[in-house]
């Protein structure tokens, strides 16, 4: 008897394209600000990776500087960058990392790509402009989005009608997490309500669901209670053939002992 050969077919996916993306960025810089510090030199990028504050705040708003709208958006990747005043550095930058990159891949194949994008963008720009209207210190890190994250992961709960105890305790230790990385009670609501306002998304009807619902749809209507119409019949006999074994071109007699008599169609 021939023996069996053992192949290992594995192909390397980039199956969250956004999360694995965002991740990237967050760790290239950290890592460009580590390898510069330790030089005794810097990119300059911590004017950039801060949100702005108020008037009277360490980085006031400038409604005719560029930068300040640069800044809305881009203090989602700075926790890495060395200088920042706001603490956290880099453990609070991995653990961020880590909990998106656990709760991200999940979401984006939930909801797509461009969906998750979307409340990004969104979760970033709530949370920076309400920083830039109540808070005197910047807003630095992705703590909106791992926020958001979290919300996402517990609508799949509250879409069944179930409030889930784990939510409750995942909200709590992540408020702890703040406080003892010396965030202040404002910046964490600022935080809480952009991560909400972002997962408010979710409440759309993601593409792939659609598309998921229209093909159930298309294939219950069409079969008339089930029955499978006359194409559709006719598709699958040729399937059916296609992937019979004697149409494979080579096989081996000693591993393949199948005796084939038809195909059956209908």
């Amino acid at each position: 008897m021939a023996k069996k050969k053992f192949n290992l077919n594995i192909k390397v996916a980039y199956d969250a394209p956004v999360t694995l993306t965002f991740v990237i960025i967050c760790a290239i810089i950290f890592l460009l600000n580590m390898l510069m510090a330790k030089g005794g030199k810097s990119l300059g990028l911590e004017n950039y990776l801060a949100s702005p504050t108020t008037q009277t705040g360490v980085m006031p708003f400038i409604p005719s500087a560029p930068v300040s709208y640069v800044r809305l958006l881009f203090y989602i990747f700075g926790s890495g960058a060395a200088g920042n005043a706001v603490a956290g550095g880099a453990s609070l930058l991995f653990t961020n990392l880590i909990l998106i990159m656990l709760l991200g891949p999940a979401m984006e194949e939930r909801y797509g790509s461009a969906i998750i994008g979307i409340m990004i963008f969104v979760s970033a720009l709530f949370s920076g402009v309400l920083n830039a209207c109540f808070c005197q210190v910047s807003l630095v890190g992705a703590v909106p989005i791992v926020s958001m994250m979290i919300f996402l992961n517990a609508f799949m709960s509250f879409s069944k009608k179930k409030f889930p105890l784990s939510f409750a305790a995942v909200m709590i230790l992540f408020v702890l997490l703040q406080i003892f990385s010396g965030a202040g009670a404002v910046q964490i609501i600022i935080c809480i309500a952009g991560g909400l306002c972002g997962s408010l998304f979710a409440f759309l009807t993601s593409p792939k669901m659609k598309a998921e619902k229209k093909a159930s749809k298309s294939s219950g209507d069409s079969g008339r209670g089930g029955f499978l119409s006359r194409a559709e019949k006719a598709r699958y006999a040729e399937e059916l053939d296609r992937n019979s074994p004697r149409n494979k071109k080579s096989y081996d007699d000693d591993d393949d002992e199948t005796t084939v008599v038809g195909t059956l169609k209908f």
